[in-house]
């Protein structure tokens, strides 16, 4: 148990870098005065070190390394590495699978029953053992630093691209705060690491997100995020990656080449053969055969992917020749046909390749599972939540019922059933968004209902989208842990990386959250328009209340004036869409708007660019409101 709560931790004693993570020319922070005890006796090097195998594989060596690191950053010493064979009287911190050692401590680990990515923590008097699989060995490391030492990674500092100039990674601080992370290391006080006996293996094997905040390698290895999206190499375990993600029909193939030749490979609908906005003819043997060669020569040119995307196009028209139909109508879904189609490409790899896995949608018109075909076992089925209301807990809000029919019939039928999950608002992705506590309920209730894996679209396209940061920190904790507190993450969040501006930053939450919870029949929608009754115009005066004291309490460091600065912009968004040409704050509004986006370096408002692109939604907005354009080059 330790002495310092999680809470005192980052609240009271002092954080080595809460700031930028640095780049490596930067001067080493001043070395912590933490004491940490495992056991009763205090770690120090004369007495400690971290054993990794003799063959140690790069991630045990690179989970040993930043456990050293780490430590020396909290205590201001630092551990020596040692081979095991090499280890002497020392008290073992065992990393990775040391049989020799694990054996002398009379510690039993199941490494086959922990898989790739489940863990073992453990004490035996001042010896502690951190081990698991591939990525496991890493993730037992940062369960230790983060459940017992009180570390948190919570934002990634940002690479910085300046005009005409290539990416760089610039140092950032209190005076020239955007793109800065937000770590925190205890430098001080007293941690007693009590007696642990820790085995966990996740529930979900895909934890995915794709804010931009989400895909450092450091991040996401260290916040146990393993999607494909991610900047994750080797040494950090690797990622669940995919070849060909996803609406892949015109690539397996292209209408604009094959439709005049071969119409019949191509969607009939209404008696006619599609060459726009087609999908495949999913019962024409000839589209099979050619549907395995592409496939074949995807995993020849993407080795190190798992997953293979055979998937509908994104728009309607399904095909309804007689083949195809006489399908769906047996099946009683449109789903029938395309498994049949899938299934007929997971047999031919699996003999060759054992490890890779086909995957597909069920997505809009193939969401309905089929009555009796079965996915194959290396088929994975993606179930898209993208009708549903977020506002409420898919299980017990009306709208979502026939999607929550749909989740029990796949699981019923799946071996490997991933869920496409939706975050925010697409069509207004910096529009207050108010889902926050029903990603926890939801998690909960996708793993429980047989889901493998999880990936959450978010605002992919841009940075400085609606509480991005925030959100990616409550998902990356609950995908690991689907019990991990809501609250709790966003209590340790807000604390961090707001600091003083905290307690009105809560209590914008809070507002954001009350209306739906209180309402059930707000629904919420991913592409909901600014006049929904959750965004009245008494929840915008009360939140602009709140962020001028939030302003007010940060007014002393730029650092959080600009994350304050970044969180109201979806106020301002909403401020601005319900303005009224005339209006004496609008041009101000705008201008506000305008100064935070860029210096944040959001470049869109919505999934799509075009009118979405922040340039022609300012120019848009200012005609609409009658605003002179700014003079050019004036700065914003």
């Amino acid at each position: 148990m330790k002495l310092i709560s999680w809470m005192v931790v980052i609240l009271a004693v002092p954080a080595l870098a809460c700031g930028a993570e640095a780049p490596a020319a930067r001067p080493a922070p001043e070395p912590g005065q933490c004491v940490i005890k495992i056991g009763g006796k205090v770690l120090d090097p004369a007495t400690h070190a971290i054993v990794i195998p003799d063959k140690a594989t790069p991630q045990e060596t690179l989970a040993a390394n930043d456990l050293a690191a780490t430590l020396e950053q909290m205590t201001g010493r630092r551990l020596p590495v040692v081979a095991e064979g090499a280890l002497k009287d020392q008290t073992p911190i065992v990393v990775g699978r040391c049989d020799a050692t694990l054996a002398k401590l009379g510690v039993a680990v199941d490494f086959e029953k922990l898989g790739l990515e489940g863990i073992a923590i453990e004490t035996k008097g001042p010896a502690l053992v951190l081990a698991g699989g591939k990525r496991g060995v890493l993730y037992a490391v940062y369960t230790f630093l983060e459940d017992y030492c009180g570390c948190r990674w919570f934002v990634a500092g940002r690479t910085i691209a300046p005009k005409g100039g290539s990416y760089w990674a610039r140092e950032q601080d209190e005076q020239n705060p955007v793109g800065a992370g937000c770590t925190v290391i205890p430098a001080a006080g007293t941690i007693a690491v009590g007696d642990l006996s820790v085995r966990y293996v996740p529930p979900l094997e895909l934890r995915s997100t794709d804010y931009p905040c989400s895909r450092p390698a450091d991040w996401a290895v260290r916040n146990k995020i393993n999607g494909t999206q991610t900047a994750l190499d080797e040494a950090r375990g690797g990622k669940v990656s995919y070849a060909h993600f996803v609406h892949t029909f015109n690539s397996i193939l292209d209408p604009a080449k094959e439709f005049a030749a071969h119409p019949e490979y191509f969607s009939e609908v209404k008696g006619k053969r599609l060459s726009g906005n087609t999908q495949l003819c999913l019962t024409n043997p000839q589209v099979l055969e050619l549907a395995k060669k592409t496939v074949r020569r995807w995993i020849a040119e993407s080795p190190e992917a798992t997953l293979f995307s055979v998937s509908q196009n994104d728009w309607a028209n399904f095909c309804t020749c007689a083949g195809c139909k006489a399908v769906a109508d047996r099946e009683e879904s449109q789903a029938g046909p395309l498994i049949e189609f899938v299934n007929a490409i997971a047999d031919d790899i699996a003999k060759d390749y054992p490890d890779k896995i086909i995957d597909t949608l069920a997505y809009q018109w193939s969401r309905k599972p089929p009555k009796a075909v079965r996915p194959r076992p290396n088929v994975c089925v993606r179930l898209c939540s993208i009708e549903c209301c977020f506002a409420h807990p898919l299980d017990g809000c009306e709208q979502n019922r026939t999607f929550v029919e749909d989740i029990r019939g796949w699981h019923a039928l799946c071996d490997r059933l991933y869920i496409w999950d939706y975050v925010v608002n697409f069509g207004h992705s910096v529009m207050p968004f108010p889902n926050l506590r029903v990603l926890r309920p939801n998690i909960r209730f996708f793993a429980a209902n047989g889901v493998k894996g999880m990936y959450e679209e978010a605002a992919y396209f841009t940075p400085g989208a609606e509480l991005a940061e925030l959100r990616t920190w409550i998902m990356a904790k609950t995908l690991w842990n689907p019990n991990y507190d809501t609250d709790r993450a966003i209590d340790e969040f807000l604390a961090a990386y707001y600091g003083p501006a905290a307690w009105p930053m809560r209590r914008y939450v809070d507002l954001l959250e009350r209306g739906p919870s209180e309402h059930k029949e707000w629904h919420v929608h991913i592409f909901d328009k600014p006049e929904a009754p959750h965004l009245a115009p008494e929840f915008i005066a009360q939140a602009v209340r709140l962020f001028d004291q939030a302003e007010t309490q940060a007014a002393a460091s730029p650092l959080f004036t600009h994350r304050v600065a970044v969180a109201r912009l979806p106020v301002l968004y909403l401020q601005i869409v319900r303005a009224k040409a005339g209006d004496a704050d609008a041009v101000a509004l705008v201008d506000r708007f305008e100064t935070v986006a860029r210096k944040e370096g959001l470049t869109t408002v919505r999934e799509w660019s075009g009118g979405g692109a922040l340039d022609a939604w300012l120019k848009g907005q200012r005609a609409r409101l009658k605003i002179e354009p700014p003079a050019v080059g004036q700065a914003k």
